[in-house]
C-alpha cells in the first residue's frame, strides 16, 4: 500500500472560523486522465484517491525501484481544484515539506515535477495499512502496539515542529503501520509554518479532517505544536477504543462539541485499562494548547511505561497470562500488578504437597514464605487445629522476614500446590517491587501478631 492522496474520501475539508461560518466544503474526488509515462516512470495501478488526487504505483525506469506517484492537477495556488485551499498549494506545501525534513518516520519524496497537466510527487512505497484499518469499527491493535505507533508519531512531529512545520491534518488515514513494524507519517499538504520566516505561511483559511481537528483550528486561530498533539491523540483514542472521541450527525454540531464538551475519559469505554493511561489521554485532550503536552518528548515519556509494561504482557506465553490473572485474584496478590507477579514468579519455586504432608514444621528456621495457590491446609500446634488456610493465605512471614523459628506445624489436609519464595531470591528484584513484596509481607505478619495476641487475652480471660 502507498501513501495516502490527501483527504479522506467522503470526509470533507473545512474552511471557515466563527460557529456561523463552520460548514463542510463538498468536493468530489478528482476525476484524472492518468498516461501511461511520466518523464522517466512508468505508471501502474491506482492505489489509492482522495479529492486532492490520485495516487498510482509506477517504476522509476533510471533507478529500476517501485515508486508512489501522487499526481494532482495543476492550478493557481489561490484557486480551489479539488481540495480547499487548492490542489496546487497542497502540492507546494508538500514540496516545502520534503525539502525540510527527513526522517524515519516520515514519508520520503524522492522526486517532484509537472508534466503536461499534472504535478507530481514521486515517494517511497510502504507496504503496509493506514491506521484507518485498526479504528473505528475494526479490530484493534494491541494496546502496546497502538501506544508504539503514537510514540514514534510524536518523535516525527517534535522533528517536523523542530524544522518550523505544523502539519495540520494528523488522521488515521495519514499514519501508515508498515508491515516490518516501521511507522510512516504522510501529508504534509496543507501543513503552515510555526515562524514568520521561509516558505510556508505561519496561518491560513481554517482546515483539516473534523473528527480530528482542535478547537484552536477549529476557531481559526493561530495554531502550535500542542494542536497537533490534540489530533494524535484522538487517533489514539479511537485505536484504543474503536470509536471517534465526539460524533454528531452535522459538522456545525459536531464543531460544537468538540470547543465546549469534555472529552470521554478513556476508562468509561476501556474500563480494563489503568487509570494512569486514562489520565495521560485525559491531558493530551485537553481544551486549551497550554494544558496539553508541549512536547511529542513529553507524550511520548508519558506512554512509554505503559508500551513497556502492555508489551511485557502480550509476550508471556498464554499459560503464564492464565496463572497472573488466577493469582491477581487471590488475596496475597491483589496489590500486585500483573508485572509485578510476572517478575516474582520468575523467582519462585512451585512446591507441590499430598495430604497429610508438612508444608512447614514447628521450630523452623529457614528463611522462605509459602503461598498456598490451590488446595487446604491446617495450622496445627499439639494436635489440636488452630484454624485452617487456603488459596491466597501464606505462611512463614516471621522466618521469611527475621529468621524467626516457626512456632506451628502446617500440615496438608488435601492436594497442595504452593509458591516458595526465598529471602535470597527475591533480594533479586528490582527495588520497587523488592520493597513492596517486604512491606505487604510485613503487614501480614503484624496482623497475624495481634490476631495471636488477642486470642491469647481472651484464653487468659
Amino acid at each position: 500500500m502507498a501513501p495516502s492522496p490527501g483527504n479522506d474520501k467522503g470526509v470533507p475539508a473545512v474552511k471557515g472560523g466563527g460557529d456561523d461560518k463552520m460548514a463542510p466544503v463538498s468536493i468530489k474526488p478528482l476525476d484524472i486522465v492518468v498516461p501511461g509515462e511520466i518523464d522517466r516512470y512508468t505508471i501502474g495501478r491506482r492505489i489509492g484517491s482522495g479529492t486532492c488526487g490520485v495516487v498510482h504505483q509506477a517504476l522509476d525506469n533510471l533507478l529500476g525501484r517501485e515508486v508512489a506517484i501522487k499526481l494532482s492537477p495543476m492550478g493557481e495556488a489561490h484557486v480551489s481544484t479539488g481540495k480547499v485551499p487548492g490542489a496546487q498549494r497542497a502540492y507546494q506545501t508538500e514540496i516545502i515539506a520534503a525539502g525540510r525534513l527527513t526522517h524515519q518516520n516520515i514519508v520520503t519524496v524522492h522526486d517532484a515535477g509537472q508534466f503536461e497537466d499534472l504535478n507530481y510527487l514521486v515517494m517511497e512505497v510502504i507496504e503496509g495499512k493506514s491506521l484507518k484499518e485498526y479504528g473505528k469499527g475494526k479490530t484493534l491493535l494491541p494496546v502496546h502496539e497502538a501506544l508504539r505507533v503514537i510514540a514514534e508519531c510524536c518523535m516525527a512531529l517534535d522533528y517536523s515542529h523542530q524544522q518550523g512545520i505544523l502539519h495540520r491534518d494528523i488522521k488515521p488515514a495519514n499514519i501508515m503501520l508498515a508491515d516490518n513494524g516501521v511507522v510512516k507519517l504522510l501529508d504534509f499538504g496543507i501543513a503552515v509554518g510555526l515562524r514568520d520566516e521561509g516558505e510556508l505561511k505561519r496561518k491560513g483559511p481554517t482546515l483539516g479532517t473534523p473528527n480530528y481537528m482542535s478547537p484552536e483550528q477549529i476557531l481559526g486561530r493561530e495554531l502550535g505544536p500542542p494542536s497537533d498533539f490534540y489530533s494524535l491523540a484522538t487517533v489514539l483514542f479511537e485505536l484504543l477504543t474503536g470509536r471517534q472521541l465526539f460524533k454528531a450527525k452535522k459538522v456545525k454540531d459536531l464543531f460544537r462539541t468538540v470547543v465546549h464538551r469534555p472529552a470521554p475519559r478513556l476508562r468509561q469505554i476501556r474500563p480494563d485499562l489503568p487509570q494512569e493511561l486514562s489520565n495521560v489521554l485525559a491531558k493530551a485532550l485537553e481544551k486549551k494548547p497550554e494544558a496539553r503536552y508541549q512536547s511529542g518528548q513529553d507524550m511520548a515519556r508519558a506512554l512509554r511505561p505503559f508500551i513497556e509494561k502492555f508489551g511485557l504482557h502480550s509476550r508471556r506465553p498464554l499459560a503464564r497470562q492464565k496463572l497472573i490473572r488466577r493469582l491477581r485474584q487471590q488475596s496475597f496478590f491483589r496489590s500486585f500488578s500483573e508485572a509485578e507477579i510476572s517478575q516474582l514468579l520468575d523467582r519462585v519455586q512451585v512446591r507441590r504437597f499430598s495430604p497429610q504432608d508438612t508444608l512447614t514444621a514447628r521450630g523452623t528456621t529457614l528463611r522462605r514464605l509459602l503461598v498456598i495457590t490451590d488446595g487446604v491446609a491446617c495450622v496445627r500446634a499439639q494436635n489440636r487445629y488452630l484454624r485452617l488456610l487456603s488459596e491466597g493465605e501464606s505462611l512463614g512471614e516471621g522466618s521469611f522476614i527475621s529468621g524467626a523459628p516457626s512456632s506451628h506445624d502446617v500440615i496438608a489436609l488435601t492436594d497442595v500446590k504452593a509458591l516458595e519464595l526465598s529471602a535470597g531470591s527475591l533480594s533479586k528484584l528490582p527495588s520497587k517491587i523488592h520493597l513492596h513484596f517486604y512491606r505487604h509481607v510485613s503487614e501480614l505478619l503484624r496482623a497475624g501478631n495481634a490476631l495471636a495476641n488477642a486470642a491469647q487475652c481472651d484464653l487468659v480471660l
